[in-house]
């Protein structure tokens, strides 16, 4: 009884550290991407006239992840998106100029299944970056998010109804590039759901625990076959 007191001790010490580094990373928050649904054609990222048909529709990959710094109000989305004849997008974009809703904004809500929007009482949920810059690579060529990369007054928004697809928990945006010999390439469309990832830290104490629970087994276990000898 006693060695299993002094297991679940070190076991609560170690939590306990676990837990205080946890805190102090908890202003980042990271999200799986994947595409905006499971049907045939759905997709992650839309490349409107740069392809044709069906090759516009790229599907995000396992490596595709949106990851919130909520103390420096920016993100970055990264990862490979491959289309229908497996050519290969690969996202690096950053996100920042956060801003909680766009009530009283020049900014507009994206949604593309219809229905009037108030920024104030529907979703207060979404929450929004107004700047962002990068590239989006498709097959080797460059495509550069231009300096004022968003369509028309919207931004990039996030958040449970910012799935513009169907209102689900999200990320959606209209993009303006331009590829290497200054030709512009407009509206290409980010649209996908987001799962969050478990911290680092919360992995940590789970092992943590199963290790505390598996080594005071092992030795109930061996105490009884000493008792047998």
């Amino acid at each position: 009884m006693n060695t299993l007191k002094r297991v679940l001790a070190v076991s609560a010490a170690a939590v306990a550290t676990v837990a205080m580094s946890s805190a102090a990373s908890a202003a980042i928050l990271m999200y799986q991407a994947t595409n905006y649904d499971d049907r045939v054609g759905g997709h992650g990222l839309w490349t409107n006239t740069y392809d044709t048909g069906p090759d516009r529709y790229y599907a995000f990959q396992n490596d595709v992840f949106l990851t919130i710094d909520t103390d420096a109000g920016t993100a970055v989305l990264e990862g490979t998106a491959i289309n229908p004849s497996n050519v290969v997008a690969e996202i690096n974009i950053n996100f920042s100029g956060f801003l909680e809703s766009t009530f009283g904004s020049a900014y507009e809500y994206k949604q593309e299944s219809g229905g009037a929007y108030d920024a104030e009482f529907d979703t207060p949920d979404i929450d929004f970056f107004t700047m962002a810059a990068g590239t989006i690579t498709v097959d080797g060529e460059q495509f550069d998010l231009k300096a004022n990369p968003f369509v028309e007054n919207f931004a990039f928004q996030y958040g449970t109804g910012a799935n513009a697809k169907n209102g689900q928990f999200g990320g959606s945006s209209w993009l303006l590039l331009q590829d290497q010999n200054g030709r512009d390439y407009d509206r290409w469309d980010l649209n996908f759901s987001m799962h969050a990832v478990p911290e680092p830290a919360t992995w940590a104490m789970m092992i943590i625990g199963f290790g505390a629970v598996g080594g005071s087994l092992r030795r109930k276990k061996s105490q009884k076959t000493l008792s047998f000898a």
